[in-house]
């Protein structure tokens, strides 16, 4: 089976072996590269931005509880630990970017919406929502700041769906939409809505702007990553066009 949820790895440690095998047991990929391209990480030292994370010390007076938990810090793993212990704690970590949203989530949210329409028929819609020039924030804001300031995006895309939909943050600066029995074209209005509400947020002295790619969804036999990757090729083109609502 395919992996759906994969983890950002970071760690030089003698458990790392350990940590590896409990990962390939619950089917969860290694990303090494970006670690917003994962659902969560295992790291040597705590995060300074939110990002739900798991830190490896030798012991518990090294862990800055303060910062871990101020930023999405899921837990810690302690070189006494035993291999079921650490299967806990990665475990927990799927349980939290379950209820809070991940790509990994996102994907099993759209398998669930494709056995429904392979049951019942119909159709659904999704949505990719990026933040633009995102790390240009960077140069206005401090890590606690632009994490407030996505909050307030992902409240703004919230109040402008329906109770129906489902918002997911997946990724620092990305959102996913699913709109369930929704065609294409009321779709593209609900992102609309979304874009007129975001670019009304005043607490930074910039102005936010999104990138929508949409797509629609009829075959209960097409595969989770083309999806994905028809999501992704349509955020692109919007993204290049200046975040003009695209769909593929």
């Amino acid at each position: 089976m395919k992996s759906i949820y994969s983890c950002y790895l970071n760690i030089d440690h003698v458990i790392k072996p350990i940590v590896l095998e409990v990962l390939n047991e619950n089917n969860i990929s290694i990303e090494e590269k970006d670690i917003f391209n994962s659902d969560f990480a295992i790291t040597n030292e705590e995060l300074n931005y939110s990002f739900p994370h798991i830190v490896v010390k030798e012991n518990i007076e090294e862990i800055n509880s303060k910062i871990l938990f101020k930023y999405d810090g899921i837990g810690f793993i302690l070189s006494s630990f035993d291999k079921d212990l650490i299967r806990i704690s990665i475990q927990n970590a799927i349980y939290f970017v379950m209820s809070r949203g991940s790509k990994g989530a996102f994907k099993l949210r759209i398998q669930n919406e494709l056995d429904k329409i392979n049951r019942n028929g119909g159709s659904f819609s999704l949505a990719y929502v990026s933040i633009m020039d995102f790390y240009k924030f960077k140069n206005y804001l401090s890590n606690i700041n632009i994490d407030d300031t996505v909050k307030e995006i992902l409240k703004m895309i919230k109040v402008s769906t329906r109770k129906t939909d489902e918002v997911m943050k997946i990724s620092r600066k990305e959102f996913g939409i699913m709109l369930p029995n929704t065609e294409l074209r009321n779709a593209e209005i609900a992102c609309e809505r979304i874009k007129r509400r975001v670019s009304k947020i005043k607490n930074i002295n910039f102005d936010v702007n999104l990138a929508f790619g949409i797509t629609q969804v009829s075959d209960p036999q097409e595969s989770i990553d083309e999806i994905m990757e028809r999501l992704k090729k349509a955020l692109y083109i919007s993204e290049g066009n200046n975040g003009e609502i695209d769909f593929l």
